[in-house]
């Protein structure tokens, strides 16, 4: 009789197998959690649980709360809508779409949402459409709200669902397509100038809206008028930013809403300000990009060809900028081939520094000494060394 032949285990020292237990026992105690919760709670509570663990980053758990709304309730379409949300931020565009095409299938006519979702994942007329539908719904909304103030729990008035903010925005991102997507379209110049007046005409303060216009400006040669619109758009945030930047009494300002657009419409921000020559305000706009994120080499690279452009006095700055932009870029294993080919001809065009004690002078006054760009270089060697 042969011996029996056994799987050797992989040798796993105790604190693995204690993170390994402890692990099992948090997914045991979820699960228990999740099926306490399904049988006492009803669909909507379990919806509420599943958005409180979406707005913590938390999409796994999200994710089995919407399962369990969907069990009791398989066509609830605010649980088919959360769980399109909760796959979209896992990365499962495919499936997100299908939960959204599902929701328009049961309840066409209730809920903007899934038709913004659409749009952001449509391209084209397609996108237009679903853009303009969930417009419609967001006015009706908005009408409904505004004739009929909800009253929170403590007396107070709710806030409301939709705001002007997101109708403008909405219209902004129809004038882009129309700009990019569709551009050939023969309506295309007309309609994107609709979208963007009716942009401004839901928020006049949204700052979006006005650096649509600039853009849209840009590509029909207006440089002056363009200038107008970007300022105009910099104006309603980048004075609440500095102050919250020098932590002025939260009295004088919204800290929530000092810089109410994204990460990546401020990058679109400062190209915009570097076309119509407006150089220090797109230094100003992208210092803030790199208190938030100082490993982005688009940033680096932003406020070095800013420099630049800006004239001879502040070449010494560029250099420094676009040589820290080529650093992170190699650390961060950045992938923009065109972006560094950029880079690399303005350092080639650059003159390089003789004397090594020269000045380089930073824009908020900081004198910087070309060695300490050996400094940043080292400094840069010894991180990676680390990891």
């Amino acid at each position: 009789m042969g011996r029996n032949k056994f799987k050797k285990r992989e040798t796993t020292t105790l604190e693995e197998r204690k993170k390994s237990k402890e692990s099992k026992t948090v997914k045991n105690k979820e699960n228990v959690v999740i099926k306490k919760t399904s049988s006492t709670y009803s669909v909507d509570q379990l919806l509420d649980k599943a958005e409180e663990f979406l707005d913590q980053f938390d999409y796994d758990l999200a994710q089995k709360f919407c399962q369990r709304a969907l069990e009791v309730d398989n066509e609830n379409v605010r649980a088919i809508e959360l769980t399109g949300t909760v796959l979209l931020e896992m990365g499962d565009p495919e499936s997100a779409q299908q939960c959204f095409l599902r929701a328009i299938e049961i309840s066409p006519e209730d809920g903007h949402a899934k038709y913004m979702y659409l749009g952001q994942m449509y391209s084209g007329l397609d996108a237009v459409k679903c853009f303009q539908k969930g417009i419609e719904l967001m006015l009706k909304q908005k009408q409904i709200e505004d004739q009929q103030p909800v009253i929170g729990a403590e007396g107070g008035k709710k806030e409301p669902s939709i705001t002007q903010i997101d109708i403008s925005n909405a219209y902004c991102s129809i004038a882009e397509i129309y700009m990019t997507d569709s551009c050939f379209e023969a309506v295309a110049e007309d309609k994107c100038k609709e979208n963007i007046d009716s942009a401004i005409l839901a928020d006049p303060n949204n700052p979006e809206a006005y650096q649509q216009k600039a853009s849209f400006l840009l590509s029909l040669d207006k440089k002056e008028d363009a200038r107008i619109e970007i300022n105009k758009s910099v104006s309603l945030w980048l004075p609440k930013a500095k102050c919250k930047e020098e932590d002025l009494p939260e009295e004088d300002f919204d800290p929530v809403q000092s810089v109410p657009i994204s990460y990546e419409t401020r990058i679109a921000t400062c190209r915009i300000l570097l076309e119509v020559e407006e150089y220090q305000t797109s230094i100003d706009v992208a210092e803030g990009l790199l208190d938030e994120n100082d490993e982005d080499p688009q940033v680096w690279y932003l406020i070095g060809w800013a420099n630049y452009l800006h004239g001879d006095d502040y070449k010494g700055n560029a250099r420094y900028y676009l040589q820290k932009a080529k650093k992170v870029y190699a650390k961060t294993k950045y992938q923009d081939e065109e972006l560094l080919k950029h880079i690399e001809e303005l350092l080639n065009e650059l003159p390089t520094v003789e004397n090594d004690d020269q000045d380089v002078e930073e824009d908020d006054g900081v004198l910087i000494h070309d060695d300490d760009l050996d400094d940043v270089q080292s400094s840069d060697d010894e991180e990676s060394m680390e990891h």
